[in-house]
């Protein structure tokens, strides 16, 4: 090989991982005091393949949680590989929000009178956030999340090896 291929080669893998660095949403990993929760556009989507929205009827449903204003509430059958989120919102049906190839659902809250925020996990890692607008019945907001503890973990581990620019954690 020559001199100049295998400077060439280099040159790339070094303009890769310093990519590869920039791929954070903030600070790398090694920056980091603790785990942290990231978002991205990677799995923001996978929700429509697997999520159904059905409108049934109205019957014995037991309260759930209320929204601020007392006149919507949710309750949350959560499960794996299925789980649901139905939705009462003052209307002659309720919404049924029907979740596949899920891991769980976490953090179902109202955000304020009429939104309410859901995470559904599809992984140990992926999971997305949505925002559905429980009058207009719709989601008006999809964001991919990546639980970035793995990341944490490696660079931790990683950083006396290989060196890192801002290791903030005392490694034992």
């Amino acid at each position: 090989m020559s001199v100049a291929l295998a400077f060439a080669i280099l040159l790339s893998a070094v303009s890769w991982a310093a990519a590869a660095e920039r791929s954070w949403p903030g600070a790398p990993p090694d920056c980091w005091k603790e785990e942290r929760i990231i978002h991205n556009t990677e799995f923001a989507d996978l929700w429509k393949a697997n999520t159904v929205f059905k409108k049934l009827p109205v019957g014995e449903i037991k309260p759930g949680v209320y929204s601020p204003n007392k006149g919507y509430y949710f309750i949350v059958e959560n499960g794996r590989p299925h789980g649901a989120v139905t939705i009462f919102a003052e209307k002659p049906y309720l919404i049924r929000i029907e979740f596949s190839e899920l891991f769980g659902l976490a953090d179902v809250k109202w955000i304020n009178e009429k939104l309410l925020f859901i995470r559904p996990w599809w992984g140990r890692i992926a999971a997305t956030d949505l925002i559905y607008d429980v009058e207009a019945e719709r989601v008006i907001h999809s964001d991919g999340v990546i639980d970035a503890y793995q990341a944490f973990l490696q660079y931790r581990e990683s950083c006396p090896m290989n060196g890192c620019e801002c290791i903030t954690m005392t490694l034992e």
